[in-house]
C-alpha cells in the first residue's frame, strides 16, 4: 500500500472554498463562532450545477437547471447563490419537481437569480455548540473524484484534512 501525504486547508465562515484535484476527504475539524445557532457543513465533489432559482414572496424557492439534475425528493445540496438578494448560501432539503427544477424551503423572500448547485455529497456535518468538532473518516478516507468543495455557512469556519 502507498502512503499519501495528507495535506490540509482552511474555510472561512460563510466563504466555501474548494480543491480540484481527485484525492480522498480524510477528516475536518469544524468549529461554530456562534454558541447555540445550528448550522450545517457540506462537503461535496467539486462540481456544480447551474441554475436559475425564483422565491415570489414565499418561503418556496424553484430551482431551473439547464440539464437533468438527477436528484430524488430528500437529497441534499448546497445552494451558493451567485446573484439576487437575501438568499443565504446554504445545505437544503430538495423536492423534486421535474427532471431540471425542484425546490426548496427558505427565508420569506421576494428574489430571483443564478445558482450553483452541488449535489454530489461526500458528508455533511451538523454543528450547535462552539466547541470545535473533530471528524475523522475511516479507512482510506471518501473518495473526491472532482476534488472537494466545502460550504460553511455565516459562523461556521473548517479545517479540511485530504489526500
Amino acid at each position: 500500500m502507498m502512503q499519501t501525504d495528507v495535506k490540509s486547508f482552511h474555510v472561512m465562515t460563510g466563504t466555501p472554498a474548494a480543491i480540484s484535484q481527485r484525492t480522498r476527504l480524510k477528516g475536518a475539524v469544524v468549529s461554530n463562532t456562534s454558541s447555540g445557532t445550528p448550522a450545517n457543513v457540506f462537503f461535496a465533489n467539486n462540481v456544480s450545477i447551474s441554475g436559475t432559482y425564483n422565491i415570489p414572496g414565499s418561503t418556496t424557492c424553484t430551482v431551473t437547471t439547464s440539464t437533468a439534475h438527477g436528484l430524488t425528493t430528500g437529497d441534499r445540496v448546497w445552494l451558493d447563490f451567485t446573484s439576487g438578494t437575501g438568499t443565504t448560501d446554504n445545505a437544503y432539503t430538495v423536492t423534486v419537481t421535474t427532471t431540471t427544477a425542484f425546490t426548496v424551503t427558505t427565508a420569506s423572500l421576494t428574489t430571483s437569480g443564478n445558482v450553483s448547485i452541488y449535489a454530489q455529497t461526500l458528508m455533511e456535518v451538523d454543528i450547535t455548540n462552539s466547541v470545535p468538532v473533530n471528524i475523522i473518516v475511516p479507512g482510506e478516507g471518501i473518495l473526491a473524484t472532482s476534488g472537494i468543495f466545502v460550504g460553511t455557512p455565516a459562523n461556521i469556519a473548517a479545517t479540511v484534512f485530504y489526500g
